[in-house]
């Protein structure tokens, strides 16, 4: 949605059509949402035929929405992963296959326990890398009676959750052998390759391919060992189809294949900028230029509480030659080229540039139809205060 000035296309975004709307506000478009979920299935399809989006478990953190839980839902996704705070959402919206990834202490393995025990037909897999997540999730199992399962959290490159590859045999025999942990059951792995962030698309396959082998190589020991896992759960946004052809290439491996990318559903122009044009912006902040300090300045109606810095400033904007010079909590500073047309009141698109934490600093949305329109209500951030 970029024209060869590194513009976002007011008129691709309709950005006439949204002068009813207060801002500052976010919105997303349905039409672009739909697209890159297309996008995403034509990616798997040219890597293993036939196989649609049965090997796709979402990312959810991104949107955080019911109502893109249930577009995916409608389009046959039927498992998710997630963090703590959308667990609520997903079940609500009648997921029934989730992976909480992200480690149990006690408060999380009760609420995975209690919701199991209110419905003995879902499916909460937990993540465990060390004994005392196993140790926490039993407790809660015993508490309400149920049986959990879980999978080893791998650490293939990241460094911020999981054991270290040749750990995993260990560990798995540790709590097999623990009577007190006879109420949770291994049912496979995860490997996030949250590292894998080359520009370059080599680097990418290449890292994804080496992350992959750590997996297949401790998947080996622990069948060795007499274990059936059933699946493996790997793969964020950019390393997720390198990961998936790495695994799908072998015929050696029973175990379920599935990946699990979260920013692809919105993108941002931080993915945009490793792997340009692969999905389109879907979900954008509006906001109004409310002062212009000097001749060449204009100050927007937001600040970074309204879009995450932590990737660094916004940058590409629905109006040509702005360039961000100050940011504070409530304001953006922008300074021109000289050849701005930009006056009060004017409304201005802007990309995120990091998308997940941005939506996270929304109550609400408002979903624009492919031409255009505004449809009906804005919707909920769902789970963003959970």
């Amino acid at each position: 949605m970029k024209n060869g000035h590194g513009t976002l296309d007011e008129n691709a975004y309709h950005l006439h059509k949204l002068e009813s709307l207060e801002s500052p506000c976010l919105v997303v478009y349905q039409e672009l949402v739909e697209e890159n979920l297309a996008i995403l299935q034509r990616e798997i399809e040219e890597l293993i035929p036939g196989e649609g989006l049965s090997c796709l478990r979402p990312h959810v953190k991104t949107h955080k929405s019911s109502w893109a839980t249930r577009l995916q839902l409608e389009r046959g996704i039927d498992k998710f992963k997630c963090s703590p705070n959308e667990l609520d959402m997903l079940t609500e919206e009648g997921a029934r296959d989730i992976f909480v990834a992200y480690p149990p202490l006690r408060p999380l393995a009760e609420k995975i326990a209690r919701a199991v025990s209110q419905d003995r037909g879902l499916r909460i897999l937990a993540q465990v890398s060390r004994i005392e997540h196993a140790e926490f999730l039993a407790e809660a199992a015993g508490r309400h009676d149920v049986d959990l399962h879980y999978l080893i959290d791998i650490d293939v490159g990241d460094h911020r959750t999981g054991l270290q590859p040749p750990e995993a045999r260990a560990l798995l025999k540790a709590l097999q052998d623990d009577d007190r942990l006879s109420r949770i059951h291994c049912e496979g792995l995860h490997a996030y390759d949250g590292h894998n962030h080359s520009s370059c698309p080599q680097e990418r396959k290449e890292c994804g391919y080496e992350a992959m082998e750590s997996v297949v190589s401790v998947l080996g020991e622990l069948e060795e060992d007499g274990n059936q896992l059933k699946r493996l759960v790997v793969g964020g946004t950019p390393g997720s189809l390198p990961c998936l052809e790495a695994l799908a290439r072998r015929n050696d491996i029973e175990a379920d294949i599935e990946i699990s990318p979260g920013t692809f559903i919105y993108w941002d122009t931080r993915y945009d900028e490793l792997m340009p044009g692969r999905f389109r912006l879907a979900a954008l902040i509006l906001a109004r230029v409310m002062d212009q300090p000097t001749p060449r300045r204009i100050t927007l109606d937001l600040g970074h509480k309204r879009w995450g810095i932590d990737q660094g400033p916004v940058h590409l904007f629905s109006s040509p030659g702005l360039e961000v010079v100050k940011v504070s909590e409530e304001h953006t500073v922008l300074e021109h080229d000289g050849n701005s047309t930009l006056a009060i009141g004017d409304p201005v698109l802007i990309a995120p540039r990091h998308v997940c934490a941005t939506v996270n600093l929304w109550e609400e949305f408002h979903l624009v139809a492919a031409n255009g329109q505004l449809q009906g209500e804005p919707l909920a951030v769902t789970a963003r205060n959970r």
